[in-house]
This record gives structure tokens, sequence and C-alpha cells, in this order.
């Protein structure tokens, strides 16, 4: 090897060894670096790495129930799911033939094939969901799918809210959107209490090759979700299920624009049942009217107003029932105001003035025995310048119209001022409650999850507006209006009812008012028993279809006479009619025991001792639970449903009432779908069959 080739080489030997200690300093300078400042082009190593080995998951807080006043669930968070379709050929598991998957999919959700082809029919997307047609569906549906085995079609699990007794009191107890948001009723103006928590867990995972093992001898994080709060209403199952069947089937049969109907404890300012007609159908999610018009829509009252001219005239002890006056008309400030038949009925007592209902008899209490000063003194001393203060949104204020004489007198019998149903009601409770007039509520109690008593309401006296006596003597005149005048229609084979019915007319809105023999609203105000009342109820039908042999309080009575007869024997109220003209009889309840953790087979044996039927929901041999729930009030023949350990086996059900089909749904979370009225005539599901998590029952009564 010559001299210039050995230079050379040295030469390269000694730039590459300068090029590596270089080399060699910068990763020493920047191994130091990172050991003093901890990172890497501002990313700090230590959180960096405690972030790619850490795992965190929240726990979701489920929101509280809203349930009736004996337990039974109203409203509820569920597990549901989404459709979702997936179209990617990439993916050997996708949708082969999109119009035939369609037609089977409608076929379970109930729809319109051409509606998910559309949605199945975007090329470019990867995978596709149905829209609101896929969305919130239950597990039946799900399974349903699923036996299908179409390809391409998988479920994303999600909680809903579902109400598991469809349209069940839904104006109190109201609804929420696609979030969960409460936009109505009890859903909305408790929603903070309803609200559950959110909790999470964290923990420390191997990031090896994507396995994620839990790292040994690194502790967890977490925090458990809280639940949201149960909210009891104060509504009764059953008499709230009469209600609803009884309007059903007057809609059916006279097709109103509207129904209201309240029934009220007067002893406590309970609500124990509500409802309107049209109904919100929660489940279903559909564009509807959420005015609650119990609470919150305002009108003229009509006759059922008299009740409270009659007992400020009594209290005052300017009323002489056997005083005479001249009936037809009579004339206020130069107009005329008639009875309601125009001519009258000619001289005749106050007493029958009342029965018949007649405007004059009114009037003239309202404008010469009382006075109008005296007479508006105690429209306020029953409430109807300001709001009740029931525990709910919305609740609506009506409109005195009392400037001249004329308004002064009309109102007197119900016409120009304008007032809530709720108003009337509470008003009615000190005619029934022998002077005190309740405060009315429809929440119960609010406990944590755990059943802790957070809040409970209890009864309060608003006003004391009239005497006892005072109370008593109305009660006995409206009780003849019943036996003997304008209110025939409401009497009760076991029971007085005392009431007053009422025929208001309907504003046109532009100063006058509908005419036609169908454009009234139709209402009855009524307690009973009358000599010491358990339940006030009012009923209000708006422009129902009559027949040429019908009038409005057909209408009002089908619903008012159900419910009112039903209640007071759920009750075991006393009757007050005589013995001797009627077939009732007295019957002794028997008080439901607990029966949780015994024996089902001895249980069965005592409750048919005390001639009730049990039915059991189950194959286990010890009793998990039961319905109705220990303290309930049962009459002979009463349904007592057991629910076992294990599996949940459905019964047949032919033949029960919509009221006890309710109670299986508390005890197994049955979603049930009802049509018709009456009693079970066919079940979706089986007797025998197991009942699922989710499952839907849908059944016809007649």
């Amino acid at each position: 090897m010559n001299d210039k080739k050995l230079v050379n080489m040295n030469r390269g030997s000694v730039f590459l060894s300068l090029i590596f200690f270089v080399l060699f300093l910068v990763v020493l300078f920047r191994f130091l670096y990172i050991m003093i400042t901890g990172t890497v082009d501002g990313v700090n190593l230590v959180e960096n790495k405690e972030t790619r080995i850490t795992k965190e998951g929240i726990l979701e807080g489920k929101k509280g129930e809203i349930l009736t006043s004996d337990g039974e669930k109203i409203a509820v968070d569920s597990q549901v799911y989404t459709v979702i379709g997936v179209l990617s050929k990439e993916n050997p598991n996708h949708i082969k033939d999109i119009p035939d998957t369609a037609a089977k999919l409608a076929r379970v959700l109930k729809t319109d094939s051409k509606a998910i082809e559309k949605s199945l029919s975007d090329s470019k997307a990867y995978q596709v969901e149905l829209g609101k047609i896929g969305r919130n569906i239950t597990f039946t549906q799900m399974q349903e799918i699923s036996d299908l085995d179409l390809p391409g079609i998988i479920f994303a699990p999600d909680i809903r809210r579902t109400y598991p007794l469809g349209d069940f009191a839904s104006h109190i107890v109201g609804i929420t959107d696609f979030d969960g948001i409460g936009i109505s009723g009890i859903e909305k103006e408790y929603s903070e209490e309803l609200l559950g928590t959110d909790g999470y867990i964290k923990k420390k995972i191997d990031g090896f090759i994507g396995l994620g093992y839990d790292l040994p001898q690194e502790d967890s994080k977490s925090k458990p979700p809280q639940n949201g709060n149960n909210i009891y209403t104060t509504l009764d199952m059953n008499i709230q299920t009469i209600l609803e069947d009884s309007m059903n089937q007057v809609v059916k049969e006279y097709n109103p624009e509207k129904i209201i109907g309240i029934v009220m404890d007067p002893k406590t300012g309970e609500i124990v049942a509500l409802s309107n007609r049209p109904s919100i159908y929660p489940n279903e999610q559909n564009e509807v009217n959420y005015l609650n018009y119990a609470l919150s829509s305002s009108f003229e009252p009509g006759s059922t107003m008299k009740i409270f001219t009659l007992a400020a005239a009594i209290n005052e002890g300017v009323y002489h029932g056997q005083e005479k006056y001249k009936s037809g008309a009579i004339e206020v400030t130069g107009e005329l105001i008639h009875d309601h038949n125009k001519t009258g009925w000619g001289i005749i007592t106050y007493d029958k003035g009342v029965e018949l209902s007649s405007n004059v008899a009114f009037t003239i209490l309202a404008k010469d025995k009382l006075g109008f000063d005296r007479f508006y003194r105690y429209l306020q001393e029953f409430g109807f310048d300001k709001k009740t203060g029931i525990d709910m949104g919305n609740e609506g204020l009506g409109k005195f119209v009392y400037n001249r004489p004329i308004e002064k007198a009309t109102t007197a019998f119900g016409q120009g001022s304008t007032f809530t149903p709720i108003q009337l009601v509470t008003a009615a409770s000190s005619i029934a409650n022998d002077g005190k007039m309740m405060k009315p509520y429809v929440i119960k109690k609010i406990t944590d999850e755990s059943g802790g008593i957070l809040e409970e309401n209890k009864p309060k006296v608003l006003n004391n507006p009239v005497s006892a006596e005072t109370a008593k003597k109305t009660r006995e005149l409206l009780t003849s209006v019943v036996t003997d005048g304008t209110g025939t229609h409401f009497q009760l084979n076991d029971f007085q009812v005392a009431g007053k019915t009422g025929t208001a007319q309907i504003s046109d809105g532009e100063g006058g008012y509908q005419v036609g023999r169908n454009n009234y609203m139709f209402s009855f105000l009524g307690m009973a028993p009358a000599e010491d009342p358990r339940l006030i109820m009012y009923v209000a039908v708006e422009k129902p279809n009559l027949k040429a042999d019908q009038v409005g309080a057909n209408a009002v009575s089908e619903i008012f006479n159900t419910v009112m007869d039903y209640s007071l024997k759920k009750l075991n109220a006393t009757s007050d009619v005589d013995n001797n003209n009627s077939n009732s009889e007295e019957v002794t309840p028997t008080i439901m025991e607990s029966y949780k953790e015994k024996s089902v087979k001895n249980s069965v044996s005592i409750l048919k001792d005390k001639g009730l039927e049990p039915i059991i929901l189950g194959r286990g041999k010890k009793v998990i639970e039961t319905e109705p729930i220990k303290g309930t009030e049962l009459l002979k023949g009463s349904k007592v449903l057991i629910k076992t350990e294990g599996k949940k086996v459905m019964p047949d059900i032919t033949g029960w009432s919509l009221s006890d089909v309710m109670k299986l749904s508390s005890l197994t979370g049955l979603e049930i779908q009802h049509e018709g009225n009456g009693f079970v005539t066919s079940q979706s599901i089986g007797e025998g069959k197991e009942i699922k998590e989710g499952n839907k029952l849908s059944i016809k009564l007649k």
C-alpha cells in the first residue's frame, strides 16, 4: 500500500470519528436534557406514559323513577337499541340484499319499507342508522330482528326513558326528549331531583402490543354513580286506570275535541287521578300538545259555578230556600238574563231554583241578597283570583270579567269570567271538607335510591271560606240537584252524589259564542258520599258528537259514574243509600300481609283461605315479591300476583281487567300496549312463556 493511500485512509478515519463523536455528544446532551426536563418536544413523558396506560370509563347514573302512590312504576330508565346497517363491502358481514332487508325490518318495526330502503341506499357510507324508525327499539324487537339473521344488521345498546304503563297519567308524568331531558310534567319540573350523577373508574393497564392487561400492584380509582331520586305521586293505580279507560270509551263513542278529568281526596288535597284527552303517548315520541288542560286551561265554568254562589249566600244567612221568586228572566241595568228554558217555571222557591239551575235565582242571590261587592269577596275566599299552588309547573289562571253589573251577574252563574278546572276542584274541597279548602298536590314523597325519604308532602289548609254548617247545607241542596233536578244522570246505586252540572258556551274568538247543540263544554262537579265525601270529581267534555236523543250529560256521566262508583267501593266507603232499596252489602276488606321470603306453597294456601286468588309468576319455591304490597285493602276474589325466584312465567290473563294487567306490568317490567276497554280477550305472550326483560305485551280488551 503506497503512502498516499495510507494518508487518505487516516484522514477518512479521523473524519468519521469526528462525525461519530459529534453525534455522540448530540445524543448525550439530548439524553441529559430529557433526564433533567422530563419532556420531549414539549410533551411531558411522565404524563404521557400515565395517559397511555390509564384506562378511564364512565359509570352512568340512572334517572330516578316516577311511581304511583303504592309503588307502581310509571317512568323508568330501560335498555333500548339502535338498528345499524353495515353497507361497506369491505366488511364481509355487510347487507347483501337491501330491498329484502328493508321489507323484513319494516314488518318488525311496523313502518314503510321504502323509508328503510332509502336509509340503506347511501353507497358512500360505511354504515348507517335508520333515523327515528330504528332508534329506541325494545329488547323484544331487537330479538325479533336478530332471529331473522339479516346480514349487515347490528345493534347499538343505549339507555332511554320508557313508560311501562303507556299514556297512564301522561300529562302529570310528562315526557322527555331523545336526550332524556324533561320537556313537560314531572319529568320537566323535577328534572334536577330525578337526574343521576355519573361516576367513573380509572385503572392502569399494560399497553404491550395492545393487550391491555391490568397492571399488578396498581390501585384502580373509582367513583360510583349516584342514581337520581325516586318520585312517588299521589296517583292511585286503579282509579287512574279506570279514569283512562272511561275517557277512551267516551272518545270512541262521542269523538269530543277535549276531555278533562280530576279526582281529588278532599280531606288531604291529594290528586288521586287526573287525565286529559287528547293524550300524550310518551313511548312513541310523537308531536303532541303537552298542555295539561286540567291545570293550565281556563274557560267559563257554566253552572258548576253556582255551587259557590249558593254556599256564599247560605254562609251569609241570606239564603231562604222556601222563599219564592219569579223565574224566567230578570233585568240587570237594561239587559235581560234568561233561564236556560227562556220562559222559566213560573213562581217557584229558591230550593226548586237550585234544583232546576235557574240563572235568575242565582242572579238575585248575587245581586240583591249578597250584593256584588260581598259576592266578590267570597270568590276571593274560594281562591278564584289566584293560583292554587299545586306542585306542578304551568298552572294557569283564569280571568275575572267583573266590571259592569251584567258581568258581575253572569259570573254568579258561570259565564263571562274564566277559571281553571283545578281552581274549581280546590274550591269545592271546602264544601266537601266541612269548610276547609285544601291545597292540591300530586307529589307524595321524594326518596333516594335506597328508599330514604328526602321530602314528603303533607295536607295543607289553604283557607276556610265557609263554615262546616254551610258546607253541610250546601251538600244537602246539591244532593237534591242529583236526585230531583238537572243532575239525575249522575245518580249512583250505592252512594248519594252531591253535585252540579255545567253547560258552558264556547267563545267564537270574535266576542260571541259558537252555536249548535254540540258546541258546548259539558261538565259535572260532584262529590260522594254526600254525607261525608271521600272524593271530589270534575269531568268536562268539550263538543261531543251527540245523537238526537242524547244530551251532554250522557257523555260526562259515562266517565263520572263509572269512576266514582268504582273508586268509592275500592276505598270501602260506607254507603249512604237506604240499604232496603240497595243491592249493596257491607264488605269487610282483607289487609294484605307480607309474604316475602316465605314458601310459595304455604303463601298460596293462606291467600286462598282468605278468599283471594293467587297468581304465580315463576317456578321457584320462594316468594320474592307480591302485588299488591303489604297493607293494601283487598276485597274477596282480588288477584294477588306472586313473583318467585328464577325465571318469570306468563300466566293466562284472559278475563283480567286492565288494572290487574298493570299490576303484572309493575311486577315483571312488561311494557303494556292495549286496545279496547273492559276485560282481556287476547294476549301476545302465551301462557307459560318466559317473560324476558324488555318484553312488550299487547292485549285486546272487550
